[in-house]
């Protein structure tokens, strides 16, 4: 029995070692890094699988930008509103009185950052002046000072 056991072992031991061997070697070569092909090698795979490759119009970039909630809301003249937050008014209803007010376009979504960044805990009582073409994070600071 000793000696199945000392084979076993040894069996074990060179398995480790042949794949360590083979581990070094696959890694230490260097063609398992490089797998991220550049713009250009990516538009040639593009084109050689039939596609076609343009740029953005630039109507496109325009249209085609992500959300940002940073950026400017509204491209257009400004319009300013008073809000006034009373004790225990929730996030919803301050959304939702600056989208009807025309403040922001979509309360859901200012609700959900005000609530992502933990700004409804700080949203302090009284009269603020906003505008329409204030930043989320704009809103928020004003709101929470």
């Amino acid at each position: 029995m000793n000696m199945n056991k000392a084979r076993l072992q040894d069996l074990s031991a060179g398995i480790i070692f042949t794949t360590t061997i083979f581990a070094a070697f696959y890694y230490g070569t260097g063609k398992f890094e490089g797998t991220t092909p550049t713009a250009e090698e990516a538009k040639e795979l593009l084109v050689k699988k039939g596609l076609v490759v343009t740029l953005p119009t630039e109507e496109a970039k325009k249209t085609a930008q992500p959300k940002d909630p940073d950026k400017v809301l509204m491209e257009k003249e400004a319009s300013t509103y008073t809000i006034k937050v009373k004790t225990n008014m929730t996030t919803a209803e301050i959304a939702d009185l600056l989208s009807k007010e025309k403040i922001i376009d979509d309360d859901a979504e200012f609700e959900a950052y005000m609530n992502d960044r933990d700004f409804s805990k700080k949203i302090q009582i009284g009269e603020f002046v906003v505008t329409n073409n204030m930043t989320y994070r704009q809103l928020a600071n004003t709101l929470t000072h």
